[in-house]
């Protein structure tokens, strides 16, 4: 690597990291050990140029890697590290699989398409005990509607050689009321695949709830 790294969305990720962790700039500053008005700069200035030293502080501090800060685990499938000395593999409560889900993010929609078994990846929102996520109504899942259905939910932690996941199941159907619908955007749930034309709100009941864990003794 060269002395300094240009990278647009370095800034975007550190800020988007820190507020998951719900650290202050300051305190990341402390944490990286570094001015607390450079870190502003990073975050706020796409022209950036950070040294490697830099980008090794801000990940330790961030507890992640320089690769996922730059963006470089984007095109990289997931587990594909070394299993854990010692993993232990449970199964978890009704309650834990719910506070998995209650954050939102990202799951598959599984679901059958012209007989065969298919999977569509959506960002969706944890209502009451719904999960929801917006979609085109011409689409491939709007014509989910009123199949039963599976929806699932992981995130693998390489680092550590732990993960989780939470698979559910339901019949979907679509949110017309008009109250329904406020209380359901008021949610957050929007497309990463971007919100144009995507006006149908589709909502999967838990009727089934499983999950499992991998942790290390």
């Amino acid at each position: 690597m060269s002395d300094g790294l240009h990278t647009s969305d370095l800034g975007r990720r550190l800020a988007f990291r820190r507020q998951e962790l719900g650290l202050t700039g300051e305190e990341l500053a402390r944490r990286a050990g570094m001015d607390p008005r450079y870190l502003e700069y990073i975050e706020q200035n796409p022209t950036a140029v950070v040294t490697h030293s830099a980008l090794v502080r801000l990940a330790v501090g961030l507890e992640t890697t320089p690769s996922a800060l730059i963006g470089g685990e984007i095109e990289r499938p997931p587990g594909i590290g070394r299993p854990g000395p010692r993993p232990v593999l449970e199964e978890l409560e009704e309650r834990q699989c719910r506070e998995h889900l209650h954050p939102g993010g990202v799951g598959r929609l599984v679901f059958v398409l012209d007989g065969d078994p298919a999977a569509l990846p959506v960002n969706f929102r944890l209502v009451g005990n719904e999960v929801v996520f917006r979609t085109k109504p011409d689409s491939t899942l709007g014509a989910t509607i009123g199949q039963r259905v599976g929806f699932e939910v992981d995130h693998i932690d390489e680092a550590t050689s732990e993960g989780w996941s939470v698979l559910l199941h339901g019949t979907a159907r679509s949110i017309d009321d008009p109250a329904e619908l406020a209380r359901v955007s008021a949610a957050g749930v929007e497309p990463w695949a971007g919100s144009e034309g995507r006006t149908l709100f589709v909502a999967i009941p838990i009727e089934e709830i499983t999950g499992r864990r991998i942790r290390q003794q």
